[in-house]
């Protein structure tokens, strides 16, 4: 496995632009499938995070509504909060450091594209933020701070300051990495290059439809995931909105 070399903050946190969160992600996506890059095609993520990134996955009920998509913990712990469905209660489930779990409301076919993308979210986790969770350990009156992150179905980068650019607070930033690296390793940079070179470059409705969609069906993924790739590698405009 490529291990980077990441500088950070304070608190923890890697300092690392987005551009380098791509190049980073498609390093490793092509380090782990060497075929990956010039013959665009779905990486087999569980494998990646499991025997390339080496997280064991689990699947559990991280809560009774699935707010919760997955989570990523970075110290052995007895009490990871969990449904139990059949009984209709909550528990704690013993889970080991440096495993992933992911809700059990994603382990079913329609659930494919969120799956594999939580599944990319959570490795990056991994790959970025085990420095930045443990040093927080102790420092809430909540027993568990630090010991694992929770990410939830509905989380929205939020912030901004006086000049429009983003101002992330270390949680917010944790997820917005993890998101990006996800994004990375499903759609390579490279590869999504590759992929749309036959496709005469615009920004035209028309032409993000079509790129959309031939993201979405060479590397599975969401629709909606391929639209945000194509915005963050600047092929579209950052103030588009999906065509459907």
């Amino acid at each position: 496995m490529f291990k980077p070399e990441l500088k950070y903050s304070r608190s923890g946190m890697p300092v690392i632009s987005n551009e380098d969160i791509d190049t980073l992600g498609e390093r490793m996506a092509v380090d782990f499938d060497h075929t990956s890059l010039f013959n665009p095609h779905p990486i087999d993520i569980e494998r990646f995070v499991e025997k390339y990134l080496k997280m064991p996955i689990e699947f559990m009920y991280l809560s009774h509504c699935g707010v919760y998509l997955g989570t990523t913990v970075f110290q052995t712990t007895d009490y990871l909060p969990v449904y139990i469905p059949e009984d209709k209660c909550a528990d704690y489930a013993h889970v080991e450091a440096g495993t992933v779990v992911i809700d059990g409301s994603l382990d079913k076919e329609d659930q494919e594209h969120r799956l594999r993308f939580t599944l990319g979210h959570e490795g990056g986790h991994g790959v970025f933020h085990p420095s930045y969770f443990l040093n927080t350990i102790g420092s809430s009156e909540r027993d568990d701070t630090g010991i694992y992150v929770r990410c939830r179905s509905d989380f929205k980068v939020s912030g901004r300051d006086f000049s429009g650019f983003r101002c992330l607070t270390d949680a917010e930033r944790a997820e917005q990495q993890a998101n990006r690296f996800s994004a990375a390793v499903l759609m390579p940079r490279s590869a999504v290059k590759i992929l749309l070179a036959g496709n005469p470059y615009n920004r035209t409705e028309g032409w993000i439809v079509s790129a959309m969609e031939q993201i979405s069906d060479t590397f599975n993924v969401s629709k909606e995931a391929a639209f945000y790739r194509l915005k963050g590698l600047e092929m579209i405009e950052e103030h588009a909105k999906m065509p459907f």
